[in-house]
């Protein structure tokens, strides 16, 4: 089921809307873990959202193996995406320098801790981005050395070639990583990029 994450009007009619998907068992048992897929969050890395729509469909046709909750957030910056610029246009904000934002701050620091709010509580989240037109990656996935004890068994079932296990920086504790992080909330980032 699609739900509104958060929605504020902007200039000439118009509205900035995060939506998720969410995907869950038949019957709820109330004990369900919830995993969190976000991309979009920059604009121009466009293959999580591929890596979304295939989710989607791999879990919708196969909706009796569902045993947990899966919300499934295609575009944190939809703005960014339409545009497929990195940073939030007519902001000229990086989307992933704003949280964990503020309720009553500008529209995309309200926007922050919406997101923030409503990825809390979940048992583990994967933050999907990729490599921009001009560069080439190898396929990774990135955690923080305090996590890594409980990340690493999950990231090796991501069959990459490349896990980097790195000390934070106090340059990224306005990142989505670290809010999640600092909130109880597991936290891989993967960063996908076409072979």
């Amino acid at each position: 089921m699609i739900e509104t994450v958060a929605s504020v009007g902007l200039a000439i009619d118009e509205r900035l809307t995060i939506f998720k998907n969410r995907i869950q068992p038949e019957k709820m048992t109330g004990n369900e873990k919830r995993i969190c897929i976000v991309t979009g969050i920059h604009g121009d890395e466009l293959e999580g959202q591929y890596v979304c729509y295939e989710l989607n469909r791999i879990l919708r046709e196969q909706k009796e193996r569902v045993k947990g909750i899966v919300d499934i957030y295609p575009a944190m910056n939809p703005l960014g995406v339409d545009s497929i610029t990195r940073g939030v246009p007519g902001f000229d904000i990086d989307m992933n320098r704003i949280f964990p934002g503020s309720e009553e701050g500008a529209v995309t620091e309200h926007i922050a801790t919406q997101i923030m709010e409503d990825i809390s509580g979940a048992d583990f989240c994967v933050d999907i981005h990729a490599s921009n037109i001009f560069l080439r990656e190898i396929l990774q996935v990135r955690m923080s050395e305090g996590t890594a004890e409980q990340l690493l068994p999950y990231a090796k079932l991501l069959n990459t070639d490349f896990i980097w296990v790195h000390g934070a920086a106090t340059v990224l504790e306005s990142t989505l990583a670290h809010g999640l992080n600092t909130s109880g909330v597991l936290r891989l980032w993967w960063k996908w990029a076409w072979a």
